[in-house]
This record gives C-alpha cells, structure tokens and sequence, in this order.
C-alpha cells in the first residue's frame, strides 16, 4: 500500500475556543476535536472547583490506561461566532492538553465539512467556522518509505540475533550437561558396549585379530589341476551343439534353468570331464 502513495498531509484539529460556565465565568484557550475520544475532557485545573460535581464515570487511553476521574461539569457552554453548545465534561488530572472536545461535541455539530481552513457547520441557520489555528503538515512519502524498510531491516536484524543468541545458550546448555559425571559415565558405558558388542562383529586390525579367519574342508590329494575353470576349452561340434541345445531345452522345459540378461551371466564352455 505504501508504494501506491507519494506524499500524505495531515494536521491535528486544534481550534481556538471560548468557554462560559453559568454566566460567570469566562476561559478562552485553545482546544483539540478528537474524534476517537468518547467524551468532553478538561484538565483540572483550569476550571474552579466550586463548579465540579462528583461523578462514577471511567476513562481510559487509547492503549487501555485508567485515568484518573473524580468530577465532571455539566453547565458548560463552548462559544464561537456567537452561537453558544452546551456540553459536558469530565475532569481529569493526567491530560496532555487543556481541552479535547470528543464525539458528544461532534454529534451536534453534525453534518459537517473539514477543509484546510477548518471544520465548517451550520447551526440555528448560521454558518460556523472552527477555524484551524495549525497549518496542514505535508511529509514525502519516500522518508516513510525509507524508514519502513530500515525497520523491517533492523526488526530482520534482531530476530536473527536473537536466535542466535538461543543457539549459543541451548549450546552452552548442552555443553554444560555433558560434563555431568552421571552422563560421563553412561556416554562412557554406551562406547564400550558399542566396542564390544557391534564393532567387533566387522573385520578390523585392531580389535580380535584372527576372530574372522575360517578353514575350509579340502579333499585329499586335491590339486588345481582338477579344477574344471582351468581346463582347456575344446571345439564344439555342429553334433554337440545340438546335443547341448536339446540338454538345455530339456532344462527350460523343466524350468530348472530360465534365460537370463543379466550383466554377470557370461559364455558357457565346454571342457573334457
């Protein structure tokens, strides 16, 4: 949304006012038209305290904060340009400004018009202006810009270093664990039992030399001259060859033997028994 807009102009509603209360007594101060604010307040103070009376209402911030409410006044004209609207408000200590006229002040003054100059109404068939005593406040929407994307920079930042941080601490955690002498000794026992138990069942020249070496029965007076893979191939006839197809039809047929394609099968010779 931030990239459709160039520039943005705003300004606060402060408007110049004139407050009578029962006819004897007069303030002229300025006063701020807050539309999020649910009632008329005025700081104690500025008002005397024989016009207060006491009051149960509660108020709070826009963050939730209590304020502090005793009294309220109810005889209260706001004046200008002549026309005079009764109001209401509410006393309070911990106010940053005088005067905050809020929505019970803006439902009688509705309709209205809010322009550079001010906000315009018409009331008993005259025209009012509450004129603006601050001018608009125009700002480039490209500083706005720019801080955006350095905060998102620097929240990015934090975030990441924060993780970091976990990191080390659950590191630290985890280093701090492996020195107790309880997990020593567990770590400890899980080697041996490793060693002993899984390492030596595989060839290896450290551990049980000799365990993995195996004799074979062997036939007396056998020599590699009887090995059959040694034996001089000979010439096969057109009569062995169809012997040797019928032998190995018969097999198929008994399916004692299935062709193959696989990458280890190999030629077959024939060799003198």
């Amino acid at each position: 949304f931030i990239n459709l807009i160039e520039k943005i102009t705003y300004k606060k509603w402060h408007v110049n006012i004139t407050i009578r209360i029962q006819d004897s007594f007069k303030l002229q101060t300025i006063a701020l038209i807050d539309s999020g604010a649910q009632m008329n307040c005025i700081q104690e103070g500025l008002i005397p305290t024989k016009y207060f009376e006491k009051t149960k209402q509660k108020l709070s911030t826009a963050n939730y904060e209590n304020l502090r409410v005793n009294f309220k006044v109810t005889d209260v004209h706001i004046c200008n340009e002549g026309i005079c609207i009764k109001q209401t408000f509410i006393l309070v200590k911990d106010l940053d400004i005088g005067i905050i006229l809020g929505q019970p002040f803006l439902k009688i003054i509705k309709p209205f018009k809010v322009t550079n100059e001010g906000i315009t109404t018409k009331l008993f068939q005259q025209k009012i202006l509450f004129a603006f005593n601050e001018k608009p406040i125009t700002k480039d929407i490209d500083l706005l810009k720019t801080f955006s994307l350095f905060k998102e920079h620097s929240i990015s930042m934090i975030k990441a270093k924060e993780n970091q941080l976990k990191q080390e601490v659950s590191n630290k955690k985890l280093e701090n664990q492996l020195q107790n002498s309880q997990i020593k000794e567990k770590n400890g026992s899980l080697k041996n039992s490793m060693i002993n138990n899984l390492c030596s069942d595989l060839p290896d020249v450290f551990w049980h030399r000799k365990r993995h070496m195996v004799s074979l029965p062997y036939e007396k007076n056998f020599t590699g001259q009887n090995i059959s893979t040694k034996t001089k191939p000979i010439q096969m006839t057109y009569e062995l060859m169809k012997y040797w197809k019928k032998e190995i039809q018969e097999l198929l047929n008994k399916k004692l033997i299935e062709p193959s394609k696989s990458l280890w099968s190999c030629t077959t010779f024939c060799v003198q028994k």
